[in-house]
């Protein structure tokens, strides 16, 4: 029903891996996924039912097509019933970049056909993927090898993910002033580089970090208040923790409170995902 696979090591600093879902003849899912803000795009190839993207904002979208969901600084409610039959492409921070010849930003906040995103040999694509809809093994062979092609790292890059590691590594706390002083880089240069590989100002991505350590620490329950927490990472106070969390998380922090799974990822926080129930064909 759910499996996940991981890329080559070529394509490893760029991709945390490949997945596919879908639903055996006989067992239609009932599939809900809530993705808060992380700023990583992701293709969705759905060659099924279609679903119901989200926003908890109230807009709402139904997709019956494969696309890149583009980076965002809101989270959104992917609902899905039926006979789902679906696979993507989980990117690392700024993993999009290197495989495209536009600069990322362009796609902020929208969702695109994939046309849009890798010019004619989307179709192609797409094509290989739906003859080998259930086997994860064969999709991760052909996301491979598509990608493979299209790697180009281009200049640049490699400053952008040096700056961009400094700031995480600092949890988001160091200031963008200090990131510029220290690397002898510009404010304009800082901004036109996480513009073009990550869509987003650095200080933006410094948000966004503070955002992830807080949402890992209360699914981690550390048994500290939300003042405390709002102090460990960053924040002015709590009221300015519980505005910037309900942004981009659509909840308050108390609500996630106590569940992080052991095998979550160690960058970012994963998105929660729930089979609702697998309801027998009628």
């Amino acid at each position: 029903m759910y499996q996940v696979a991981l890329p080559v090591q070529a394509l490893a600093p760029y991709i945390e891996s490949y997945w596919c879902v879908y639903a055996t003849e006989h067992a239609p899912l009932d599939l809900s996924v809530e993705v808060f803000v992380d700023v990583r795009p992701d293709l969705i190839f759905t060659f099924g039912a279609p679903y119901e993207r989200s926003r908890l904002d109230g807009e709402s979208l139904t997709i019956d097509y494969s696309n890149l969901d583009a980076q965002r600084l809101h989270p959104i409610r992917i609902t899905q019933r039926g006979q789902v039959v679906c696979c993507g492409v989980r990117f690392h921070v700024g993993g999009l970049a290197p495989f495209v010849e536009r600069p990322v930003h362009l796609w902020n906040e929208r969702v695109v056909g994939l046309s849009e995103v890798f010019g004619a040999g989307a179709n192609g694509l797409c094509e290989a993927l739906q003859s080998s809809k259930d086997n994860v093994q064969r999709q991760k062979e052909i996301f491979d090898a598509f990608l493979v092609q299209r790697l180009r790292v281009k200049d640049g890059y490699q400053v952008f993910q040096a700056l961009r590691a400094e700031i995480e590594a600092s949890k988001g706390e160091q200031s963008i002033d200090a990131v510029c002083r220290r690397n002898a880089i510009s404010q304009r240069q800082l901004n036109r580089l996480f513009r073009a590989y990550l869509g987003f100002s650095p200080k933006t991505y410094s948000r966004v970090v503070r955002f992830q350590r807080a949402l890992k620490l209360l699914r981690q329950d550390p048994g500290c208040t939300l003042a405390e927490i709002a102090a460990l990472c960053g924040y002015y106070d709590q009221p300015h923790f519980v505005r910037e969390f309900k942004a981009y998380a659509g909840t308050a922090p108390k609500l996630r409170l106590g569940y992080y799974p052991a095998d979550a990822p160690t960058d970012f926080s994963p998105n929660l995902v729930q089979f609702v129930q697998d309801r027998p064909g009628e």
